[in-house]
């Protein structure tokens, strides 16, 4: 004979089977979207996948590669008062953190540079690099130095020994340039800090006019186990290039000038600030595209771009250029900033997500990004109305 239950008892034995199956549905939810991610071809260069195991299938385009050996392992963080990040809403400013990732594996010459900013990726770049970072790597010193020891003695590459100190609880060997920490303040030079048993740099420390300017702080694992790691690579041979995450160009082929052109870049219409912005006309409308890396694994396929000028410096250059990219976007733009806040770098650069647009914004420093400005920028921006087909249009407006 059964037991016979309570009612509360039902109750309770209910609920807990409705939370079990909300926590199912989410679980499918979250596997469904990493799968998506995994096959979306826009967030793949070639992907290292470190902890955990790697997918079972590899997009099309790419192979999955099991590491042969010691795989090399640093991340830097960027200790740095020039990126900042701007809440658009609250007016809210503080310093963004900024790392860059870096694996290396030495028998194959695989490599993958990672590059986030707040957690977001905004450069994921990778290939094939070989010999190992024992030797000039890829005609690039950048950013597989840090992977090795540094060159010893120090005066062979311009540095002298200053002594011996410390840097977050960590023992280092302090190197200074030549000349010294002192310099004018439109120079900066570099103070380097070692592992004394190691010889591999734990720290970079920036100066100008004597004055610290920020630091990198780095964390190396030199002999990760080839079994914690895998890497997706093209199915077509990759092309050695020499990483450089900080690379941040603006050299897209310019396709078509004005608006019909630029209306059709995006499945929405591009944002524009209007006519003129502060007292800065509109120069210019291009739209274009980049041409994805030969690395990518897969036939290219244009990520297209729009770009505003607005305004005149003396040397004929724009006071505030606009590039914006949709969903489909380069190695060095995979991700922007969240929703809702602009990214700033320096007084003159910035970043933010708009209308599912990722924009870029440059400026002269007659309109330097100051957080005030960098919001009245996002606040401006709106969506660029249908009919207007050539500049002169414009004055009508």
């Amino acid at each position: 004979m059964s037991t016979p239950v309570s009612l509360p008892q039902r109750r309770i034995d209910l609920h807990a089977l409705i939370e079990e199956a909300r926590r199912h549905a989410r679980r499918r939810r979250i596997a469904a979207v990493l799968f998506l991610a995994l096959i979306g071809g826009a967030v793949w260069t070639a992907l290292a996948f470190t902890g955990g195991s790697a997918p079972a299938k590899a997009p099309p385009g790419f192979v999955l590669a099991k590491a042969h050996g010691p795989v090399a392992h640093a991340v830097v963080a960027y200790q740095s008062s020039n990126w900042r990040s701007t809440d658009i809403s609250t007016g809210l400013d503080r310093p963004a953190r900024v790392t860059e990732e870096v694996w290396y594996e030495r028998k194959t010459g695989l490599w993958r540079d990672v590059f986030r900013v707040d957690g977001r990726v905004k450069s994921d770049v990778a290939g094939k690099c070989r010999p190992s970072p024992e030797r000039l790597p890829c005609g690039s010193d950048y950013p597989l130095r840090y992977l090795r020891p540094y060159p010893w003695p120090p005066a062979t590459s311009g540095y002298r020994e200053a002594g011996r100190g410390s840097f977050d609880g960590r023992d280092v060997i302090w190197l200074d340039p030549r000349a010294g920490l002192d310099t004018p303040p439109n120079q900066s030079v570099t103070q380097i800090g070692l592992d004394p048993r190691t010889h591999r740099t734990l720290v970079e420390r920036s100066f100008s006019g004597g004055r610290s300017m920020g630091a990198l702080v780095i964390s190396q694992r030199p002999n990760v186990a080839a079994s914690h790691v895998r890497f997706l690579v093209p199915a077509r041979r990759p092309v050695p290039v020499a990483p450089n995450a900080l690379a941040d160009p603006w050299s897209g082929l310019v396709l078509a000038y004005g608006f019909p052109s630029a209306r059709k870049a995006f499945r929405a219409p591009p944002l524009w600030f209007g006519p003129s912005f502060r007292g800065y006309a509109l120069r210019s409308v291009t739209s274009g595209v980049y041409r994805p890396r030969p690395e990518d694994g897969r036939p290219p396929k244009p990520i297209r771009f729009v770009r505003f000028y607005y305004g005149e410096g003396t040397g004929r250059e724009p006071i505030i250029s606009i590039e914006e990219l949709g969903r489909a976007r380069p190695y060095f733009q995979r991700q922007g900033p969240r929703p809702g806040f602009v990214e700033r770098v320096g007084m003159t650069n910035a970043r933010l997500i708009r209308r599912g647009l990722l924009l870029r914004v440059a400026t002269d420093l007659s309109l330097p990004l100051t957080p005030k400005n960098a919001i009245a920028i996002a606040r401006a921006l709106r969506p660029l109305p249908p009919g207007l087909k050539t500049l002169p249009t414009l004055r009508q407006l």
